[in-house]
Formats: C-alpha cells, structure tokens, sequence
C-alpha cells in the first residue's frame, strides 16, 4: 500500500536556511536514492517547511527510516526548531481499496 510522509516544522529565528539546507541535503543524498521512494519534495514558506514523500509501501518507508543516517538527519533538527515538526503518514485511498491510487475502469 502506497503511503506519503509529511513533516512540517517552524525554524527558530535565524535558522531557516540550515533547516532547508539539511532537508534539502536529505533529500537529495538520501531520501532520493531510497528503495521505495515515489516523489520527494522540500518546500519554504518564511520559516515554516514542509518535506512531502511518497513510499510503494509502508516497508519502505519504514526501511528508510531505520538507516543510521535517517537518524542522524532527524536528531539534528531539534536544536533548529521550534518545537517537535509534526510528521504525520497517509495511506493513498483507491476505489478498489488496494490502496495504491486512482485507476480509471
């Protein structure tokens, strides 16, 4: 089942281009190069950001997400934001509840 991964976060002041740097940086080095990886994409709007990504399945997202280098990533954030980012996982809905997206009949 396809899944998309959203985070979203507010730089402190002065920090909002090292937290884009370093999602940007994730997401070409790492995120890019996932097995599994669908669509990846890091936006900006002041100092809010926002890291949107699409998995084939949750395995692969999960598999991402347990390299070492995930957790580097994800344990320098903090000290960069406001508080925790919200990270939330969506399951794509189909019609036919295979969950991998719209298909015409």
């Amino acid at each position: 089942m396809a899944v998309f991964r959203i985070l979203e976060a507010t730089a402190r002041p002065g920090s909002i281009d090292r937290v884009a740097e370093l999602l940007v940086q994730q997401q070409q080095e790492v995120v890019a190069h996932a097995e599994g990886i669908v669509f990846v994409q890091s936006l900006r709007s002041g100092d809010r950001v926002l890291a949107v990504s699409s998995w084939r399945s949750v395995e692969d997202m999960q598999r991402y997400l347990d390299r070492p280098v995930t957790g580097t990533f994800y344990r320098a954030l903090p000290e960069l934001l406001m508080g925790m980012p919200s990270v939330r996982t969506f399951e794509v809905i189909s019609p036919d509840g295979a969950g991998d997206g719209w298909r015409s009949a």
